[in-house]
């Protein structure tokens, strides 16, 4: 029996997705109209499945930690890392809120070898969109330090109840990282229970 009468087929011989052609850049040379379009998507769904009984039970407290560093300036993401990483944050910020209505977020940048803290833990997720969309003018310097904004984000949540969330997002568009000292004692210790 020859190989093309076998109709047995492999998982990966099977038709594949397309992925690439969900994102079409518009008239500028921009992906956000695209981008928009497949979170607004994303929504519908999650609205569609979204159970009518379900019950939040526990509060959640975040630090994002961004990075602003110079790697953020690159161009492979159109027009920069840090405009399309602030776009996708503030749906995120959206999302974090309507999901979670009584829990707290904070905003901390690394930049110049140091971090930053923008917004203490609050509830107001209005406060944090205009924080976000105030960074497009922010100077990006430096290299970050993952070890200082991992430190200054502790400071914070330690002192808060052990019943709540406490957790940390860290987005880098950077490779590397500029620390004090070993990162890896910081993040052996950062056990938060």
């Amino acid at each position: 029996m020859a190989d093309d009468e076998d109709p047995k087929e492999y998982r990966w011989e099977t038709g594949y997705e397309k992925t690439w052609e969900a994102i079409k850049e518009d008239d500028d040379g921009f992906l956000e109209a695209s981008v928009a379009e497949i979170i607004q998507r994303a929504k519908r769904k999650r609205q569609q499945n979204k159970q009518v009984n379900s019950k939040l039970g526990m509060m959640r407290h975040l630090y994002v930690i961004l990075d602003c560093s110079d790697a953020m300036s690159a161009q492979d993401l159109k027009p920069t890392r840090l405009l399309c990483t602030l776009k996708i944050l503030e749906n995120f910020i959206e999302e974090f809120f309507d999901q979670n209505p009584i829990s707290q977020m904070g905003i901390i940048i690394m930049h110049n070898k140091r971090a930053e803290k923008i917004c203490d833990l609050g509830g107001n997720f209005r406060k944090y969109i205009k924080t976000v969309n105030g960074l497009t003018k922010t100077a990006l310097i430096g290299e970050p330090s993952l070890q200082n904004g991992l430190e200054l984000a502790l400071k914070s949540l330690k002192l808060l109840p052990s019943h709540a969330s406490r957790e940390i997002l860290v987005i880098m568009g950077s490779l590397t990282t500029c620390d004090p000292s070993d990162i890896n004692k910081t993040i052996s210790i950062f056990n938060l229970d």
